[in-house]
């Protein structure tokens, strides 16, 4: 798990300042992919796979995965459509804790984040293990709504927000040699979508 901590490229921004192309909202925009999902948050399961450290499949029940320690941090939402949403609090548990339940085999660069409905995106493995990225339950102190993926969606502050699926149900490990890719990114979206650097789309390298 090389690389757990670095720091975002956001850290190094001033305060209120903006990723390149985007502008202020007040409020995040409501947006996913398919329609709001309809399952008893209290029987959620979240599933690590792929090259895993053990090679085998890991499968927790959502109240193993929240009794790990509980954190608040204050991100922003940067949206691809170049909307920023900025100072939201966020509360849930750590990515990097979450993955050491389950840790990648060596070689892995790459997470397919996935969720409900098929939605999947692809995470470089040192942004997953960033001590920034948080599987949120609660939003600005008040749980999730279902349209804002109660009840887990991954959040990491310095990627756009298609890279931070809602209705979070796992990841799967990837190596080099895997060519899994997620939905936006099949589109011709980035590999990794910096918004500090506007990786938007994957012409651009």
């Amino acid at each position: 798990m090389s690389e757990t901590g670095r720091a975002p490229r956001s850290a190094a921004a001033a305060p209120g300042e903006l990723p390149p192309g985007q502008h202020l909202v007040d409020t995040p925009v409501v947006m996913h992919y398919g329609r709001v999902p309809e399952r008893d948050p209290e029987a959620w399961t979240v599933t690590i796979g792929g090259a895993t450290a053990t090679g085998a499949e890991h499968v927790f029940p959502i109240q193993e995965v929240l009794r790990l320690p509980t954190v608040t941090e204050v991100g922003d939402m940067h949206c691809a459509t170049r909307w920023t949403a900025q100072g939201i609090t966020w509360t849930g548990v750590r990515a990097v804790d979450v993955a050491a339940l389950a840790p990648p085999a060596p070689g892995v660069t790459t997470a397919l984040v996935f969720a409900e409905f098929g939605y999947a995106a692809n995470v470089p493995l040192q942004d997953l293990l960033t001590a920034t990225a948080l599987l949120a339950t609660h939003m600005d102190g008040e749980p999730l709504a279902p349209e804002r993926g109660a009840p887990l969606r991954l959040v990491i502050p310095h990627l756009y927000t298609w890279k931070g699926p809602k209705w979070l149900r796992g990841w799967n490990y990837l190596l080099p040699e895997d060519p899994d890719r997620g939905f936006w990114e099949e589109r011709g979206y980035h590999p990794r979508g910096d918004a500090w650097r506007e990786e938007r789309y994957a012409h651009q390298g």
